[in-house]
């Protein structure tokens, strides 16, 4: 347009205002230009600013946390490690750092270049900064390490404390990153002994007749290194006759009233640290008591653990425990146990010892007993009388009642005493007026501990079902879980954090009510609830936490689900929390759901925002130049006809 009005002027001056026109237009333009030009040049200061300082140097609360967004006190911090959230107590335990080491850390502020710029932080992704590398963690997964100063010049506040080895050791408030010395590796632990602990627990407790089923369930664990030719073993009293037993894949044993388990997996029968599992190992056994056991008789289950010492090659046993039930007949009116344990009828003025039973241990050293009797045809009870059995003077009653109790007796020594109770009455003194028991203490240095065990139950609130394991769910029901955490060892849980409840693959069907769920806080990034509040428990103690969860309308389906026990999208809400729950899902559902994995996608950053910035900038301000110097040169025909007209 330009060219062809320079080149008709000169035959036509009237288009003199076409050019003036034209002019205007052009001024324009360039206004709008120059706004142009000055948002790209701002726009690609801001690129290179992000170039520069790129936004990977704030990384609280992100994938890259060792503890998603950190922790805001070092109490915070320490059940963090307790409970082993996100594997922050494994990654603590591989360079040698304790909970109660942590606790003890010194706060303080820390340069990203101190240490002469050899402070490496540890995150959970690979970004490929500078000296970065990788770490394996047993338990805890892969990390990787790199200069701190690569996130730019930060100054985070940070734990300080010292591995075994004396290294500087960090621990970030804001992500729970580590931060420790380039290249350092910790030098290797020796395999700790193995630490064994058998619980044994029987149902029912106490009383029992003949005839009775028990079922003893016997609960063992290991704090410390892997057990050599371990082996669970049991003895039945000749009392009791064996019924069966359940003990998943071990290999069970017998050998008439012996009993044993061990792990099938040869060569060595190996049972590892139950703490790195989550739970301890359980057999149940159930036995019965024998028609002709005498009323009063205590029957006593022993068990207890084998293994090998690697270091001297010598077999030790762990955990000698036993639990002990008190047999009582059940005599119909008139009769009365005799010494064959059968009823006996009894036409004069008589009397019988029915048992004595240890009722409760309130100390290591202090037991509580009970005493019944049974008078007949005017017979009278006196008095009881006590031997403990440990050389002390006894204990003498008067009494009339046909129960009697000992609350809280102590005794002084570490040993296992017989505990006997003679009933005075009023009819002459005989053998059957005599009961007996046993009770054994255990010395100072056998450490009591607890032992969770976590079962749960689901309920289909919507179809009222109480139990909904292995149930079909509609779209729109609501289940409720149930999470029961009981102590079943002989050592109080104080100060205990329960486990978390991963949700991930329930979540895929369902959404969770957020306003019940009993104080508990769910985190959608891990899709994890956890109870952060402190709960203690004392032996055979229980606490439950609840929680909703509401299956979608409609309900997601892919359209060949993966019908891999536990796979993701496969029509059942799969959930373990000691026990496995599967809430099952109709397969009717129409819609569905696809998971797209695209790797050809461009990978861009600020460095390819830069170079397309500074191309476009390029061409904004090419054609800001031209038209300025079409303007001119606009301006220059313009005034040279204006003076030729004005000469004329």
């Amino acid at each position: 347009m330009f060219n062809r009005l320079l080149r008709n002027l000169p035959f036509n001056p009237s288009f003199i205002d076409q050019v003036s026109f034209y002019g205007k237009r052009l001024r324009k333009e360039n206004s709008l230009r120059r706004i142009g030009f000055g948002f790209v040049a701002l726009a690609m200061v801001v690129q290179i600013f992000g170039f520069v300082t790129p936004s990977e140097a704030s990384n609280q609360c992100s994938s890259n946390d060792v503890i998603r967004c950190g922790f805001k006190t070092k109490d915070e911090a320490v059940q963090k490690c307790n409970a082993n959230t996100y594997g922050f107590g494994s990654i603590l335990t591989y360079y040698g750092i304790s909970c109660a080491t942590l606790g003890s850390a010194a706060t303080k502020t820390i340069g990203a270049t101190d240490q002469g710029d050899q402070l490496y932080s540890m995150g959970r992704n690979a970004y490929q900064k500078r000296g970065e590398y990788p770490v394996a963690i047993p338990n805890a997964g892969t990390f990787y390490l790199r200069h701190l100063s690569s996130w730019g010049n930060i100054s985070p506040k940070v734990l300080v404390m010292q591995t075994p080895d004396n290294k500087p050791f960090m621990v970030m408030y804001d992500c729970g990153n580590i931060v420790i010395l380039g290249g350092y590796t910790p030098p290797a632990v020796k395999e700790p002994s193995a630490a064994l602990k058998l619980v044994k627990v029987a149902q029912p407790a106490g009383v029992v007749k003949p005839g009775d089923t028990i079922k003893y369930t016997l609960a063992f664990t290991n704090t410390g290194g892997t057990a050599a030719f371990f082996s669970v073993n049991d003895v039945l009293p000749d009392t009791m006759e064996y019924v069966g037993s359940e003990y998943g894949n071990w290999v069970f044993e017998r050998n008439g009233q012996a009993l044993k388990w061990y792990n099938n997996t040869p060569p060595y029968y190996t049972f590892g640290n139950t703490v790195a599992f989550g739970t301890p190992g359980f057999i149940t056994v159930s036995a019965k008591v024998k028609s002709n056991v005498p009323s009063g008789t205590t029957i006593c289950n022993r068990g207890w653990l084998g293994d090998i010492d690697t270091a001297t090659k010598q077999v030790r046993g762990w955990g000698d425990v036993t639990a002990c039930n008190t047999v009582v007949v059940d005599c119909p009116g008139g009769t009365i146990p005799g010494p064959n344990g059968q009823c006996t009828p009894v036409a004069v003025a008589d009397a019988a010892c029915l048992y004595l039973q240890n009722t409760g241990q309130s100390s290591r050293t202090k037991f509580s007993f009970e005493t019944k009797a049974q008078v007949l045809n005017g017979a009278t009870i006196k008095s009881y009388s006590y031997n403990f059995g440990d050389g002390s003077k006894g204990l003498i009653k008067q009494s009339t009642s046909v129960t009697d109790t000992v609350k809280d007796y102590d005794f002084k020594k570490p040993g296992t005493y017989t505990v006997t109770v003679t009933i005075g009455t009023s009819v002459a003194p005989k053998p059957g007026l005599i009961c007996k028991t046993a009770v054994t203490v255990k010395p100072e240095d056998i450490v009591v501990t607890p032992i969770p065990v976590r079962t749960k139950k689901a309920s289909n609130i919507t179809q009222s079902i109480s139990d909904a394991n292995n149930t079909v769910a509609k779209a729109g029901d609501v289940i409720e879980y149930s999470l029961t955490t009981t102590n079943k060892g002989d050592g109080e849980l104080k100060n205990g954090i329960l486990q978390s409840e991963k949700l991930a693959d329930v979540l895929e069907y369902a959404d969770i009510d957020l306003t019940r769920l009993d104080g508990g806080i769910f985190e959608s990034a891990s899709q994890e609830l956890s109870w952060n509040k402190p709960v203690s428990l004392k032996p055979g103690e229980s606490i439950t936490k609840t929680f909703r969860v509401t299956i979608k309308s409609p309900i997601p389906q892919t359209l060949r689900p993966n019908n891999a026990p536990g796979a993701s999208y496969d029509m059942v809400l799969t959930n373990e929390y000691g026990n496995v729950v599967n809430i099952k899902l109709p397969t009717t559902v129409l819609k569905t759901t696809e998971t797209i994995n695209n790797t050809t996608l461009t990978n861009t950053g600020p460095g390819e925002a830069v170079i397309i910035s500074g191309l476009i900038a390029m061409t904004v301000g090419y054609f800001f130049a031209r038209g300025r110097l079409l303007s001119k040169e606009i301006d220059i025909v313009r005034n040279e006809y204006a003076t030729a007209s004005g000469g004329l």
